[in-house]
């Protein structure tokens, strides 16, 4: 889902040399956004909305990683974040993560106020989003679907098991700059009617994608391919998840519409 635009938007304090942040005044919300070592994160964009009222606020963080909300006396609020990250020449619109699964729920700041901290978090559930089976949704790592089916509508064996082998490219980077690492992840071939695998919650970086199948001991390569009209390959090249629009899901988006297809080598 695609969000419009806010109602309100106000820059948030900086300069505090508080740790615990400046306390929140009635029906305020504040906080702080941390990166993945902890060190504050400015330029976070921050939203409160309601959904009863159709409301709401959003405020940037400041160069200390804190904001400030104003008031929201009226109903449940919930807050998101999302960092404006480029990567390989593209923009992306990163949700941020929070510290507890309770952070996620509506709540009413009140005469108190509240505090909502941020983190930004490469890999993950996001716990206000459905984790699904056949859906790249509630995750903050990228989603790709692998298709049983070659050109020739021939399919994998039931009970065969495939891993997928995701191997970062030479010097490969995660949004954080942090160094990518060997992902390996694997499926049970099921039914002839289940074509479709999803591999959820896998860091950005770029990676050559290879996969193998193993059935009775015996182990095969599988091919792979985008496009059923181009031919199948030993591996995917050079791949990395390109922007979604800025939504409530990880800003990620994969081929979930074309999925890579698999056909097991002889």
């Amino acid at each position: 889902m695609s969000l419009t635009a806010c109602d309100t938007e106000t820059p948030s304090p900086t300069g505090t040399t508080d740790p615990a942040g400046p306390k929140p005044e009635p029906h305020t919300v504040t906080g702080i956004v941390v990166d993945t070592n902890g060190q504050p994160m400015a330029g976070v964009k921050v939203r409160a909305d309601n959904s009863t009222l159709y409301g709401s606020a959003e405020v940037t963080t400041g160069a200390d990683g804190r904001y400030t909300l104003p008031r929201l006396e009226i109903g449940g609020w919930k807050v998101y974040a999302w960092k404006e990250v480029s990567y390989k020449g593209h923009v992306y619109q990163l949700r941020m993560g929070m510290n507890t699964v309770a952070d996620y729920n509506a709540f009413s700041p009140g005469e108190s106020g509240a505090v909502k901290n941020f983190k930004w978090l490469l890999s993950g559930t996001i716990p206000d989003r459905p984790q699904q089976a056949h859906s790249s949704s509630g995750y903050f790592g990228g989603a790709l679907r692998f298709a049983n089916m070659d050109q020739n509508f021939a399919f994998i064996p039931r009970g065969t098991e495939v891993t997928i082998t995701f191997t970062p490219v030479a010097g490969a980077k995660h949004f954080d700059g942090s160094a990518a690492q060997v992902i390996r992840k694997t499926f049970t071939i099921g039914e002839s009617s289940q074509i479709n695998y999803w591999l959820p919650d896998i860091p950005q970086a770029e990676y050559r994608i290879t996969a193998e199948s193993s059935l009775n001991g015996v182990r095969r390569t599988v091919l792979l391919t985008e496009s059923l009209s181009r031919g199948f390959a030993p591996a995917i090249e050079n791949f990395y998840f390109l922007p979604a629009s800025r939504s409530y899901e990880s800003g990620l988006l994969g081929p979930e519409n074309t999925p890579f297809f698999m056909q097991q080598q002889q």
